[in-house]
């Protein structure tokens, strides 16, 4: 039996992604097992050999899925796979299920030989002018690596780390300016200073190529093999796995949806690569999957969750006794209707919104400056400073905690 495997993570939305990834690495790998694990419910893919977080091995699950978001919840129990895996393989690779194999990943395994961890930065190269197409604090705020791509060996340190990060995630893996968290990946900006000695920080242009270095690599065909040059220094490297990250394959001309500019228009070489990985994933059944609602989006009684309850429960968690918070019938859904927190949407499948459609607020945004200017020349300034600064101390959604009362929280209090 071989004591390698690679796995991800998906909600059900991108399971034709995931299914397309699973295909590429069959080409490849064909001896290497694949694993999908779904942060999802399971209606409507009963059919799919894929594993469902259970308190077998991730005793808090439950609580995790209520209050983080899909994709919080997604990236959070990414240790907990690894840590199921580690019963049985020696050496886990992790991938984004929008990654498009291309390659052997037998070069990334033979690194775990070496290394107990393999991660890659998000870009490699200095420039006193950058000119990527994720702006540096950005990268500075969601992390130096990409964590849609890390190899770990079950090593002494492997596990260690893999503990560390379990304790971190099952409470910490928010996307949260304020408290300097960006979900898992930013947790990993301490793993080289923990264990300088044991990690390796691949430089192999071919792993993880992303919308985040594109700007310093590009793409040519040779021999039927895609290769990656440095645009710098013209080393090249084959191409192993192509991250899609925030591609849209309705749009197939379009690199990123985030950053329309930058498309196959002006990265030529790069159009065969984005029609072959297009076809595979319409073919995985796209119509289908990703039309499935994310199910841990409501309540027991269908009714929709909000960030603003998820936020609360995150700061009521440890004050109450709740099994299982999406239950109407537990004490928080009970808070939250006694003050007056619930809105009242039943969501059925026919008014789901695709995730991988990002929707303009610019009309929201020009009603909300139109308001504070109002504001402020009906208060004057000296009183539209104190509501800005009122606002900045108050504007997370776990500080909206004085909106419960204190009556109804002693109520269902943990004895």
């Amino acid at each position: 039996m071989t004591n390698k495997v690679i796995f991800t993570i998906c909600a059900k939305n991108y399971l034709a992604q995931a299914l397309a990834l699973k295909e590429s690495l069959l080409t490849y790998n064909p001896q290497i097992p694949f694993v999908i694990f779904i942060s999802d419910t399971s209606t409507g893919i009963e059919d799919l050999d894929v594993i469902f977080p259970d308190e077998s091995w991730i005793p808090s699950w439950n609580n995790m899925a209520f209050k983080y978001n899909v994709i919080e919840y997604s990236t959070s129990i990414k240790p907990f796979c690894i840590n199921l895996l580690f019963e049985k393989y020696d050496k886990v690779i992790y991938v984004d299920p929008d990654t498009y194999a291309t390659n052997s990943f037998e070069s990334i395994f033979s690194l775990l030989d070496l290394k107990d961890i393999v991660i890659t930065p998000h870009y490699n190269e200095i420039q006193n002018n950058y000119n990527g197409a994720v702006p540096e604090e950005e990268l500075l705020f969601v992390g130096i690596y990409n964590l849609g791509f890390l190899g770990i060996k079950k090593s002494d340190v492997g596990i260690k780390v893999v503990d560390w990060w379990m304790n971190r995630l099952e409470n910490k893996c928010y996307a949260d300016k304020y408290d300097a968290l960006h979900v898992d990946q930013k947790w990993f900006d301490f793993i080289p200073a923990f264990f300088p000695n044991n990690i390796c920080i691949c430089h192999h242009l071919g792993i993880n190529v992303a919308i985040w270095n594109l700007h310093e690599r590009s793409l040519s065909l040779r021999d039927g093999n895609y290769y990656v040059e440095s645009k710098s220094s013209n080393e090249s490297f084959e191409l192993i796995f192509f991250h899609f990250s925030g591609f849209n394959p309705k749009r197939p001309d379009v690199i990123n949806r985030r950053h329309p500019s930058y498309n196959v228009d002006s990265f030529p070489t790069f159009r065969r690569l984005f029609k072959e990985y297009t076809e595979l994933v319409l073919a995985m059944n796209y119509e289908r999957f990703s039309h499935l609602p994310y199910g841990y989006n409501i309540y027991s009684n269908s009714e929709k969750i909000t960030p603003l309850q998820r936020r609360l429960y995150r700061q009521l968690e440890s004050k109450i006794a709740c099994q299982n918070p999406f239950d109407v019938d537990n004490p928080f859904y009970k808070i939250m209707k006694e003050n007056g927190l619930l809105t009242g949407v039943i969501i059925k499948d026919d008014n789901y919104s695709n995730p991988n459609i990002i929707k303009s607020r610019s009309s929201e945004i020009k009603m909300g400056v139109k308001f504070l200017k109002i504001l402020k020349f009906m208060v004057g300034v000296k009183y539209y400073n104190f509501i800005l600064s009122f606002f900045a101390e108050y504007h997370r959604l776990e500080s909206q905690e004085f909106l419960i009362s204190e009556t109804s929280i002693r109520k269902y209090l943990n004895k």
